[in-house]
């Protein structure tokens, strides 16, 4: 039998190497990010099924649901909010979108202050079969959970945060 160069292992060593490295790389990049709770976030944009098609509007326009606007009010109240948060009428990139997390959909609302959106930032998630709301404001540095969140649903108004805000909250996952 020939001996091999040592080249040869050298190079069958750095090829190993590499290939781990690569596939750790990928899973990494595929695993969801844990946050408080024990469970995992894992966030899926959905489309809106029909009997929730009214939510599907900017953010200013959920509250003509009358639904959404009793559980809006309710959430409101537990804090003194600007008068963008209360209309919802702040700054809004996108229409409202579904989402599945936790084996539940929610509505997703976003928004932010005015002129002002690194300054302040508020999300909503809206449970259409409890008929819940659940926010997060996020103004000057400062956050307030609203609508009493579970651990699950704390993360998952966290995770949300940074990634609709991903130029404010660039590297804060």
């Amino acid at each position: 039998m020939k001996k091999k160069p040592i080249t040869f292992w050298i190079m069958i060593a750095v090829f190993l190497v590499f290939s781990a490295g690569l596939a750790f790389a990928q899973s990494l990049a595929k695993a969801p990010v844990p946050k408080k709770g024990k469970k995992r976030v894992v966030i899926e944009y959905v489309s809106f099924p029909d009997q929730y098609k009214q939510y599907e509007v900017y953010p200013w326009e959920t509250l003509k649901v009358e639904e959404f606007r009793g559980a809006f009010a309710s959430m409101a109240r537990e804090g003194k909010f600007e008068e963008w948060v209360q209309t919802l009428t702040g700054t809004a990139a996108n229409k409202n979108r579904m989402i599945r997390a936790f084996k539940q959909q929610f509505v997703l609302i976003v928004a932010c202050k005015p002129h002002l959106c690194d300054a302040g930032q508020v999300i909503v998630l809206y449970d259409p079969v409890r008929r819940h709301a659940y926010g997060l404001l996020a103004n000057d540095g400062k956050f307030q959970f609203f609508g009493q969140p579970p651990d699950d649903i704390h993360d998952l108004l966290n995770v949300l945060l940074v990634e609709e805000f991903k130029a404010i909250y660039q590297g804060q996952r």
